[in-house]
């Protein structure tokens, strides 16, 4: 019993830390998939169970790890130069002095469209084949939505 317990704690989660309150983390095996809308983020089970709702504008940031981490701020934090544009864009995005090393693009129904690597926190990214509408842009430092015309 002890092990299954010790097991589960390091289960790898979806975790979403809003800008008050506690982490709200979700083991990758139990979400059958996230819904993304202009203003929310919406985890739910393979039986359709909703599982957590977060509002995009009181996210602090979103990332993949284990449930049990250390995720202090100081690890986190985007710098005040961080920045992502043109926003709406055409044919491709501009990444700049974002932490971290992985960028993450994630299409309205939640489904993982494109990872692209940081270069020393930055990177441009492609997205002219991706169809008009709103993305979801994760770094492990920041989310960014935007809007490809």
């Amino acid at each position: 019993m002890l092990l299954v317990a010790i097991a589960a704690m390091a289960e790898t989660a979806l975790i979403i830390k809003p800008l008050t309150g506690d982490e709200q983390a979700n083991a990758l095996a139990q979400i059958g998939y996230v819904k993304v809308t202009h203003d929310s983020i919406f985890m739910f089970s393979h039986s359709d169970f909703l599982l957590s709702k977060a509002d995009i504008k009181e996210i602090r940031y979103i990332r993949y790890g284990e449930q049990n981490q250390d995720s202090s701020l100081e690890n986190v934090q985007c710098a005040a130069t961080c920045s992502v544009y043109p926003n709406p864009t055409h044919d491709k995005l501009v990444i700049e002095n974002a932490e971290g090393e992985k960028v993450y693009i994630f299409d309205i129904n939640g489904r993982l469209l494109q990872t692209a690597n940081l270069q020393n926190g930055n990177a441009t990214l492609n997205v002219s084949p991706l169809p008009q509408g709103e993305y979801l842009l994760l770094l492990n430092t920041k989310t960014v939505k935007f809007v490809k015309n």
